[in-house]
């Protein structure tokens, strides 16, 4: 009884800061924990970040000082439990705080609404929970009459409160050479620390100062020696046949551990397993994903440009119009500008800024009014893989659309594959028991409802005459397990069939060269390797990467996070620092528009 008559009573100054203060400063050290949990505690080891948010939780309670009211700390502690939570859901898929850009897109979020709901964890009802009992606490006291009379002690404290932490980390960046240089070392040890260390808006001042980087001599100087350290590719024999088609299935959250399962009898991907079989299939089945936080529009950079996504945000929305050379754009240096190049998504124009992006590389763009809804699918009701394939499939056939004897580049992007993996009852031919958890049941039935549409799609193009000396080519924009992968691998059961890893395949049919790629390789590999096996090596740009008809290509990739997967125990610790320097050049290449002034400039 005691205890409670002490939580009831009216609270001094110094207890009612204490309160106010010690409930903002919670919710950050509480969102740095549950963003740790999905990435890395190494954050928790600077001591800057303690005071970062012990300055941010005095600067939130200073506004006290006018509205003298409870009902301000409660409104204040509800928008920054709703802020909060909404970072940590965007991180969960995207590993990186909620881009500046993107507060004025909220609108978009009626396309992601499950996916939004999914990114909740049982743990984030803290947040308003701590929001509750810190206004129970404050319930019982005149917070008004308080401050009134502890006026000027009240504004000494906050005053020392903030100065004091501010002016060791001022010190301290100093020492660093600065906010920028002091965030991008950090950045580059513990890449996913950021927002931990100098909270939300520090990770978001960074990104507002990064901006535009202006092509300086020595920044050009930059970029140039890196990539002059890269091995040079061998050229293909020119006896090599070379499609005069090709169509690309960029299949969404599509992950590589799938095919050639079975799992409880029940084969999940039996198409693509029968295609694999074929002596003319390319297949590489350790694909590394390397998106970011833009997800599927990321992976079209990495495979149309053969550049990595930008450090933060999207590329989409940042840098629009920038000059990028692109496969669309090698295949119509070798074809002539009257080549087909076009890029089908049930989308609309207006998600990441496709739009844009179809300038920018040289593509037309079929998006969603284009496709008759006749089979809805995923959480936005988009148009299902088999009705999307099969409709694909007949403008495909069209002489108007893909001329015989002409050639033809074509993406298909599909959409059933979308978090979290919805599809009508009708649509599952395979079905699992209780003891496969939820999620992954339900990926299981959209990886097989797309192997069906795929199936279909190629058996179809495999009656046309037209399309005999046409190579399909298969890949997965990202992964799509996301972090709940190492609480699903703690399952013995499911930990025997699941990968660990963040793999998509890369399938190549009716390939020039028919192979198997065992090796780790990243997505950015992808884009040099087409550029060999279609007979366009004479364009200019090689991309980034290295591609994997080389024997010499080191079997290693750099993931999101900085750092290198595969095997690289034979690289120098000059070799590594190059490698792992990949996202950081594609960065730069980008902000600057690198490509600007070059050849590459007029042939958009």
């Amino acid at each position: 009884m005691d205890i409670i008559r002490k939580f009831k009573s009216a609270l001094s100054a110094k207890g009612l800061l204490a309160w106010v203060i010690g409930a903002i400063y919670f919710k950050f050290l509480y969102f740095d924990l549950l963003w740790a949990a999905d990435s890395t505690f190494s954050g928790f080891q600077f001591f800057i970040g303690y005071l970062t948010k012990l300055a941010f939780a005095t600067l939130l309670t200073m506004p006290l000082l006018l509205w003298r009211s409870k009902w301000y700390a409660v409104t204040i502690g509800l928008l920054l439990d709703t802020w909060l939570i909404a970072n940590l859901m965007y991180f969960r898929t995207y590993f990186t705080v909620i881009p500046a850009a993107s507060y004025g897109l909220v609108g978009n979020l009626a396309d992601f609404t499950d996916s939004v709901w999914e990114s909740l964890r049982p743990g984030d009802i803290m947040f308003p929970l701590s929001t509750v009992i810190l206004g129970a606490r404050l319930w019982h006291t005149s917070v008004a009459s308080v401050i009134k009379s502890n006026l000027r002690r009240i504004s000494y404290t906050l005053a020392a409160l903030l100065t004091a932490p501010m002016a060791i980390v001022g010190v301290y960046l100093l020492c660093m050479g600065g906010y920028k240089k002091a965030y991008e070392k950090l950045m580059y040890d513990y890449s996913t620390c950021g927002a931990a260390v100098y909270t939300i808006p520090g990770a978001m001042s960074y990104e507002l100062i990064k901006g535009k980087v202006e092509l300086t001599p020595e920044v050009r100087d930059e970029i140039s020696a890196w990539l002059a350290g890269r091995q040079s590719t061998p050229v293909m024999p020119d006896s090599l046949k070379t499609p005069d088609n090709v169509i690309v299935l960029l299949l969404e959250s599509f992950e590589s551990w799938p095919l050639g399962k079975t799992i409880e009898g029940q084969e999940i991907t039996p198409n693509l397993n029968r295609l694999l079989k074929d002596s003319t299939t390319f297949y590489a089945d350790k694909v590394l994903s390397q998106v970011k936080g833009a997800r599927s529009i990321d992976a079209q950079l990495i495979l149309h440009t053969g550049l990595l996504p930008v450090n933060y945000g999207a590329y989409s929305y940042r840098f629009v119009h920038n000059t990028y050379p692109s496969l669309d754009k090698a295949w119509k240096e070798k074809y002539g500008q009257e080549a087909q190049v076009a890029s089908f998504t049930v989308d609309k124009r207006t998600v990441w800024n496709v739009a844009v992006v179809a300038q920018d590389f040289g593509y037309e763009l079929y998006d969603k009014p284009h496709w008759v809804l006749d089979v809805k699918t995923g959480p936005r009701g988009r148009l299902g893989d088999d009705s999307f394939l099969r409709q694909s499939y007949a403008k495909l056939a069209d002489d108007t659309f893909v001329k015989p004897g002409g050639h033809s580049l074509v993406q298909c992007v599909t959409y059933s594959g979308h978090t979290p993996f919805v599809i009508p009852e009708e649509l599952k031919e395979v079905h699992f028991s209780s003891k496969i958890p939820e999620r992954i049941a339900r990926y299981l039935e959209v990886a097989n409802y797309t192997d069906r549409a795929i199936g279909a799609f190629v058996d179809s193009l495999a009656t046309n005459p037209k399309f005999a000396n046409t190579a399909v080519v298969i890949t997965g924009d990202h992964e799509g397990i996301g972090t709940q992968r190492a609480e699903f691998m703690r399952d013995p059961e499911v930990g025997s069939w699941l990968s660990p890893n963040q793999y998509v395949p890369l399938i190549v049919l009716n390939s020039p060269v028919g192979d198997r790629y065992d090796k780790v390789m990243g997505q950015i590999d992808i884009y040099p390797t087409l550029l060999q096996l279609f007979g366009l090596e004479d364009y200019a740009w090689k991309g980034l990467g290295h591609s994997i008809l080389d024997p010499n290509k080191p079997a290693f990739a750099v993931n999101s996070l900085g750092q290198i997967e595969g095997s690289a125990e034979n690289l120098t610790d000059e070799e590594t620092a190059h490698a792992r320097r990949i996202y950081d050049i594609s960065d730069l290449i980008i902000a600057t528009d690198y490509f600007k002034d070059s050849d590459f400039a007029d042939k958009r």
